[in-house]
């Protein structure tokens, strides 16, 4: 059984410098990532913490983001590969303690069902987690078994595309194990990122403001998480350093381009973060 990893990375050195040491002991048999013209030592980071037998990286140089086609070549070298699964993951997830620890007997389920698991978004720290309606059944598809699997459809090209294609199996939901996301877990870069997403929406592509409101004020929902514990078992073990987000914060300037495209009607949580 061969694993693989697939990630989209575009300038995420500090964040890979604290998830890598983690990844790296993941029974994964080769991270894959799709470079998109990153411009700070994100390549380099992976080359320090992966040895050269672990990794691959694409490159696109073709200057215009385009998710479903990065997506799909990062398949596409893995079945090339020969890769039995794929679990797409971003750079700010991690596999649950308890996932990380069986991975190889719960992938052996998807012989005949597409499992969907559950994803953890902490908050403030590992030791809780988002509970409020949009995530109280927070069920995504993360792992692709690649004989059951099919192709993106490369006419969704702008951001929030679906992550996977789809898997021809029965789908069945466990909380048993999950995905965590780190996020939240730093409230004013959660909230910062969110606002930079509607802004640059509302300039890049020309969205309404209502139609950009309805999609993301749901999610958000005015930062009222309405934590819950974490599961012991989800989260044993791991060490994460939420601090990485406010460095981050100082590199991508999200506040600066808020305040350089101001749209008051976009501001519906998050005002006190821009002050």
């Amino acid at each position: 059984m061969k694993v693989h990893f697939n990630t989209m990375v575009k300038n995420e050195g500090i964040l890979l410098d604290s998830v890598l040491p983690i990844w790296k002991n993941y029974p994964i048999d080769k991270f894959v990532f799709l470079d998109d013209n990153s411009t700070d030592n994100t390549v380099e980071i992976i080359k320090k913490h992966l040895e050269e037998n672990r990794y691959k990286i694409i490159s696109d140089k073709s200057g215009k983001f385009h998710e479903a086609r990065n997506r799909a070549r990062m398949l596409q070298y893995s079945r090339i590969d020969e890769a039995d699964f794929v679990i797409s993951i971003d750079s700010d997830e991690l596999l649950s303690s308890n996932l990380s620890k069986e991975l190889k007997q719960f992938l052996e389920t998807y012989d005949s069902h597409d499992t969907w698991l559950y994803w953890y978004n902490v908050v403030d720290c590992l030791e809780k987690i988002r509970n409020d309606p949009f995530y109280q059944n927070s069920f995504r598809s993360f792992v692709l078994p690649l004989k059951n699997t099919g192709e993106f459809d490369l006419n969704q090209w702008k951001y929030h595309t679906p992550r996977v294609p789809m898997v021809d199996l029965p789908k069945k939901f466990t909380k048993e194990y999950g995905i965590i996301h780190l996020q939240s877990i730093n409230k004013k870069f959660y909230a910062l990122k969110q606002l930079w997403y509607k802004h640059h929406e509302y300039v890049e592509y020309k969205h309404s403001q209502h139609e950009i409101n309805e999609r993301y004020d749901v999610v958000v929902n005015n930062l009222n998480f309405l934590e819950t514990k974490t599961p012991s078992e989800i989260i044993d073990g791991i060490n994460f350093d939420a601090s990485v987000f406010d460095k981050i914060l100082e590199i991508k300037q999200y506040k600066k381009f808020i305040l350089e495209n101001y749209n008051k009607d976009l501001l519906k949580f998050g005002k006190e973060f821009l002050q």
